[in-house]
């Protein structure tokens, strides 16, 4: 385990990891282009600045790390564990590949993540106050007490998501792809009365 490094500026592009541990390191400017790793888990590490372009990321953690002007253009995320991080300022994250895992908790305040596919992803209590996640696949995804003030979601597709906990009122709804339940939830919030006969 590799614990409160300075690892500013670092350039491993291209390098391979598996089932190593950075605890609180810095990996501020960092240049982790082609990076491939591998059971890995980096906590309250700092990735301000640094480039994971074209990364690939396999059963990783990143818990309660901040990703700051982080570039991710072209990575990708499989079965990855994200809880509490914290996504600030400008990160470029399309075009970005997630297959599945937990984001449970993290801050997408104002990201952009039009046309992403997020499809089956936990997001349970995630901030996406002002995101763009329009044309975003959300379908099977967990929504439960997700923040959406604020969020542009037109052309999303929600099918199958759970929504507990989330204030339909605030959804923008313009070409949002619903399944029935969903959208008798979403009528119901906005006072309508739905009869089946």
């Amino acid at each position: 385990m590799r614990e409160d490094e300075d690892l500013r500026g670092v350039d491993w592009y291209g390098e391979v990891l598996a089932g190593e541990r950075f605890v609180r390191c810095d990996f501020a400017d960092a240049d982790l282009s082609e990076l491939d790793t591998t059971d890995c888990v980096f906590e309250e590490c700092d990735f301000s600045g640094a480039r994971l372009n074209a990364s690939t990321h396999e059963r990783t953690a990143f818990l309660r790390c901040r990703f700051r002007r982080t570039s991710f253009f072209g990575a990708e995320l499989r079965g990855c564990k994200l809880t509490g991080s914290r996504f600030e300022g400008p990160c470029e994250l399309r075009p970005l590949t997630v297959d599945r895992g937990d984001w449970s908790y993290v801050s997408l305040r104002g990201q952009e993540l039009e046309g992403a596919g997020l499809r089956g992803v936990s997001l349970a209590e995630a901030d996406l106050t002002d995101a763009d996640l329009r044309r975003a696949d959300l379908r099977d995804a967990d929504l439960s007490h997700v923040m959406l003030h604020g969020t542009r979601t037109a052309g999303a597709d929600l099918r199958g998501a759970t929504l507990t906990g989330v204030d339909l009122r605030v959804l923008e709804i313009t070409k949002v792809h619903l399944d029935v339940h969903q959208a008798v939830a979403f009528a119901t919030a906005h006072g309508a009365v739905v009869s089946w006969d």
